[in-house]
């Protein structure tokens, strides 16, 4: 693994955005194909809510291992995306996604631990004046608590899929692996996750810009296409990651 400088979290963004200019429609249908896949997914009755989850993991594997057959300059078809996955994969990436799990009933525990849920009914119903008792306070103080939380389990699963696909690792190792290579490589992933922060803070202000300028329907509009672009272009921008400190998979893969 090769030791980077902080400026390589930027570096990381520009080569998502390289990535996703070579073949943006292909990447933007396979980010569609999986939005509607989980769609499909939660619509299936008792499991439909956990479903998306435990398959998240293998999308991002799908998605990176597009991004390197783009790099080294391969022409890859839908087929052939899944054709890298066998049954060992696949259920090595599902259990990833059921640590997943595991962290979203912990950060609802929290919410009813710290605040009674509010923050949890929240993100369910998507309206405040529902809230059964608000208390701003213990919502943000039940915030701190998850992110606080979030961090380690993001620097275990980050890179948990592509070890996992590329270098056969077990579910435990690949999830070491990958907390302790960010613990070691933080200085660029500190500018490339502020780097993106701030692009998201940027990307509603102009919504909100759009709004008074042009009216809400077609700033919408506007604001949707922009959210898509930003969105493959984040999900491509994770393969450079992975590239620069383990080294770029065997092109046989």
């Amino acid at each position: 693994m090769n030791l980077l400088k902080a400026r390589t979290g930027w570096d990381w963004i520009l080569g998502g955005l390289t990535l996703f200019r070579k073949r943006p429609f292909f990447l933007t249908n396979l980010f569609f194909i999986y939005l509607i896949s989980m769609i499909l997914l939660s619509m299936i009755p008792f499991i439909g809510q956990i479903l998306p989850i435990l398959i998240a993991p293998v999308f991002t594997f799908l998605f990176m291992y597009v991004c390197f057959s783009i790099d080294i300059g391969r022409q890859i078809t839908f087929r052939e995306c899944f054709e890298v996955l066998d049954r060992t994969i696949i259920w090595r990436l599902v259990m990833v996604g059921g640590f997943y799990l595991i962290f979203g009933l912990l950060a609802v525990g929290l919410s009813f631990l710290v605040e009674g849920g509010n923050l949890f009914f929240l993100f369910v119903q998507n309206s405040p004046d529902k809230l059964p008792s608000p208390d701003l306070g213990g919502m943000f103080i039940a915030l701190g608590l998850i992110f606080i939380v979030y961090i380690p389990f993001a620097m275990a699963t980050w890179f948990a899929a592509p070890l996992i696909g590329w270098k056969k690792m077990g579910f435990g190792k690949a999830l070491f692996y990958s907390f302790f290579t960010i613990v070691r490589e933080y200085r660029p992933f500190v500018v490339y996750m502020f780097s993106w922060v701030f692009g998201f803070i940027l990307l509603n202000l102009a919504s909100g810009l759009l709004n008074i300028l042009i009216g809400r329907s077609v700033a919408a509009f506007i604001a949707f296409i922009l959210s898509v672009i930003i969105s493959v272009w984040m999900y491509c921008s994770f393969y450079p990651t992975y590239r620069d400190i383990f080294g770029r998979p065997d092109s046989n893969l």
